[in-house]
């Protein structure tokens, strides 16, 4: 076998539909597959604490000579 059939019996197997449908499935699988590996979640957010709502405080009146004194 020359040089010339060997390259002549390469291209066809290339070119042949079989082979071309093999590579296809190979390379979306190994796409696939290095996207499944290199996943990374985000991660969570931090659950806020609330804080607790302050007691009302006691409301003002003004007296008649114009102090303001709490009520109680």
């Amino acid at each position: 076998m020359s040089f010339k059939d060997f390259m002549t019996l390469s291209l066809n197997v290339i070119k042949d539909w079989h082979v071309l449908l093999a590579l296809g499935v190979f390379l979306v699988f190994t796409m696939l597959a290095t996207y499944v590996v290199k996943y990374k979640k985000k991660p969570p957010k931090p659950k806020t604490v609330k804080a607790p709502k302050p007691k009302p405080q006691p409301k003002k009146e003004k007296s008649e000579d114009g102090e303001e004194e709490a009520e109680e």
